[in-house]
C-alpha cells in the first residue's frame, strides 16, 4: 500500500531532511512513525501525501507514483497535517460539506456521514457553531473527521492527537483498530511514545533523516527505551549545572 524507495529531500538552504529513507507498509497495518523534532517525520508524510516534491527517490501509494499521479493518490488518502489550519469562520457543517464536495460525495451520503461523525466525536451540538470559538481539541476532531469522511484506503496522520483529551484519545485508538481490521492502512506520526505499543502493529523510527529502527510491535519491545537509544537529544544531566550557575 505504501512504498518509499530511497527518499531524499534537500531544502534550498542545503539542509538534507531525508537521506535515503526506504520502507514498505502493507494493507491493514497501523505503522507508528516516531523520532525527535526535526528528524524528518513531517517531511516524509508531506511527500507521501503528495504535498511536497522530492529531490530523489520514489514514493508509491496503492500502486500509484505520488509524483507522477498526485491527483489520483489524493483521491484515496486521508491526511491530518501537523499544524492543520481550518477556516475558522466556518461551522463544522460548512467545512465538512466542502470536503465532501471535493471528493464528489453525494449530498445524502455526505449528510449522513457528517452527522454520524460529529455525534461520534461529541460535536453534534456544535454543528452550526463557527469554529473560531472551538478549543484546539475540538478543531482537531474536525480535522480528523475530514481525513476519514471520504472513506480513504490510506490515512496519514501527523501528530493528530494534539489537544485531544484522554477519553477521546482512547476512542480514536479503538477507531484506528477497527478501520485497520477493515483493510485501512495508517501511517501515524506521533510524539506520544506510550501509545505506539497500544495501537500500532509496526514501528519505524527516524533520526536526522535516516531510518534507525524498524520492527513489528511485540510484548518484548520497549518503545521508550528504543526511543532513548536512537532519538533522544540533549543532555538530561545538564539541568543541575544550569540551576547552579
Amino acid at each position: 500500500m505504501i512504498t518509499a524507495e530511497n527518499l531524499v529531500k534537500v531544502y534550498e538552504n542545503n539542509i538534507k531532511a531525508l537521506d535515503g529513507v526506504s520502507f514498505k507498509i502493507e494493507q491493514g497495518e497501523i505503522c507508528g512513525y516516531i523520532g525527535a523534532n526535526g528528524a524528518g517525520k513531517s517531511t516524509t508524510i508531506k511527500i507521501l501525501a503528495g504535498m511536497m516534491g522530492i529531490t530523489s527517490g520514489k514514493a508509491v501509494i496503492n500502486g500509484y507514483d505520488v509524483i507522477e499521479h498526485p491527483e489520483k493518490v489524493k483521491r484515496f488518502i486521508g491526511y491530518v497535517p501537523e499544524s492543520g489550519d481550518l477556516f475558522l469562520s466556518l461551522t463544522p457543517l460548512d467545512f465538512l460539506e466542502f470536503v465532501c464536495k471535493m471528493y464528489d460525495i453525494d449530498k445524502n451520503t455526505c449528510n449522513k456521514r457528517i452527522h454520524s461523525f460529529l455525534e461520534m466525536f461529541d460535536l453534534k451540538n456544535e454543528i452550526n457553531t463557527p469554529m473560531f470559538s472551538f478549543s484546539k481539541g475540538m478543531r482537531q476532531k474536525v480535522l480528523i473527521i475530514s481525513s476519514l469522511i471520504h472513506n480513504p484506503d490510506v490515512i496519514f496522520w501527523d501528530e493528530p492527537l494534539g489537544g485531544i483529551d484522554y477519553s477521546t484519545t482512547l476512542q480514536i485508538r479503538d477507531l484506528m483498530k477497527e478501520l485497520a481490521s477493515m483493510g485501512k492502512t495508517f501511517f501515524y506520526s506521533t510524539h506520544i511514545i506510550e501509545s505506539i505499543d497500544k495501537i500500532c502493529s509496526r514501528v519505524i523510527m527516524i533520526s536526522s533523516g535516516n531510518i534507525v529502527f524498524e520492527n513489528y510491535v511485540n510484548r518484548e519491545m520497549h518503545i521508550e527505551e528504543i526511543f532513548k537509544k536512537f532519538a533522544q537529544s540533549g543532555n538530561p544531566d545538564k539541568i543541575s549545572s544550569i540551576y547552579n550557575q
